[in-house]
């Protein structure tokens, strides 16, 4: 692996492994209600309200959500969403319209911020899989893209702010909570990894992080400092470095003196040029797009129907494919079974499936962008990617099939 994948492989363990722990910290030493990462970013009421594991799970340096300034009917997107803590909160200052999308690029971040949904009974949420150098989202679809303590993470940075204006509409903003510096750190400090995942040594020089956001198209740029780490709280993460880590940075006392308040966490802001059109409320997420194709497990018949054996869901999923068809949507089903070089071909399927295996399926992108993954889209879900428009609502379970003995489905009973 070259160094950017080492990074990254690097990264994705230890936030896995966070996961895994219900872990609380972003930096290497434990954290406290004092210290700089972590749930101390967000008053008592927002904790009180979340799942305590969401909360437990918090590894940002700030409170994006405040940033934001959100409101009802707002798309939003938090970039590295992990336990989902800001999303959910996301979620209730845009409900009742609007849509929180969370993207994480570890599958155990991914289940945990779903069981988190689940116990917060929050429905206007998505959670997806993926990197935030290539966010699975179509162009000018979201109004606020949100991040904390996580664009210091990746090693192209200026490909996370160029997607970020991408997905931004016209007049959409950025508003982040992030790690930054107010000069270079040492090159024995950048080589330490345990810094690297520890949100530090890939932090951005301040002047470096307004160019990229303006080389990327953003205006009214604008870096603002929200706690800066003195002796004490370097002191803190230096404590939970190893010797392995530290061989070879120097005395560590006379770093903590040198870079005593050179690393701050800090509020980054930018505006996409242009005005952020007044959308009706059923028009808040609409997304226009041409195709939808669903990556499916191996399966007997993907109609639902197997023989004498009905999965309602299926066909339920099966009517509101039809639905869009009928309204204009190119549709694909690939069945991992029967259509395995589908799977081959499309190389954003290929490494989902090298990171969650196909147990991660369903899958099912919109205009070749990965939208869901894990289960089937509902139909109203479906209307949200697409655009289209809204047919008269089917109540679950109120299509069914009566099978027959004679199928048609042959011996094995399959269609």
């Amino acid at each position: 692996m070259n160094q950017a994948e080492d990074i990254r492989s690097a990264v994705q363990e230890r936030y896995a492994d966070a996961a895994r722990n219900v872990s609380s910290c972003c930096g290497p030493a434990a954290c406290s209600d004092t210290d700089p990462f972590g749930q101390s970013q967000y008053d008592d009421s927002d904790r009180t309200s979340l799942p305590h594991e969401a909360v437990t799970a918090s590894l940002g340096c700030g409170n994006p959500t405040l940033l934001a300034a959100l409101k009802p009917g707002d798309v939003v997107l938090d970039l590295g969403s992990g336990g989902g803590i800001d999303v959910l909160l996301s979620a209730r200052r845009v409900a009742p319209d609007g849509m929180a999308y969370g993207l994480d690029m570890t599958p155990e971040m991914l289940e945990l911020a779903n069981a988190n949904k689940a116990k917060a009974g929050v429905e206007n949420v998505e959670f997806l899989l993926g990197t935030i150098e290539d966010i699975p989202l179509p162009d000018d679809s979201v109004d606020v893209i949100i991040s904390n303590c996580v664009v210091n993470l990746s090693v192209d940075k200026g490909q996370v702010f160029r997607e970020a204006f991408r997905v931004l509409r016209p007049g959409g903003r950025l508003a982040i909570s992030d790690v930054v510096l107010s000069r270079p750190l040492t090159p024995e400090l950048t080589a330490v990894m345990a810094l690297w995942t520890g949100c530090i040594t890939g932090a951005l020089v301040e002047e470096e992080a307004i160019k990229l956001m303006e080389a990327a198209g953003f205006e009214q740029v604008s870096i603002e400092p929200t706690n800066v780490f003195g002796r004490s709280e370097l002191e803190g993460l230096a404590s939970g470095l190893s010797s392995e880590d530290l061989a070879g940075v120097g005395d560590l006392g006379s770093l903590v003196a040198d870079f005593d308040g050179v690393i701050r966490s800090a509020s980054l802001r930018g505006t996409k040029p242009g005005t952020l059109a007044t959308r009706p409320a059923t028009e808040s997420r609409e997304i226009h797009v041409h195709s939808v194709r669903v990556y499916e497990p191996a399966l007997c018949c993907n109609t639902g129907v197997c023989g004498e054996d009905v999965d309602q869901r299926l066909v339920e999923f099966s009517a509101d494919l039809n639905h869009l068809t009928e309204q204009g949507a190119d549709i694909a089903r690939h069945n991992l079974a029967n259509d395995p070089l589908a799977f081959a071909a499309d190389e954003s399927v290929r490494g989902f499936l090298e990171v969650a295996g196909s147990e991660g399926l369903p899958l099912t992108t919109v205009d070749g962008v990965t939208v869901l993954t894990g289960t089937y889209p509902t139909r109203d879900q479906l209307l949200r990617y697409t655009g289209l428009t809204q047919a008269p609502v089917v109540p679950a379970g109120a299509i069914e099939l009566t099978v027959a003995e004679s199928t048609g489905c042959g011996s094995t009973g399959c269609c």
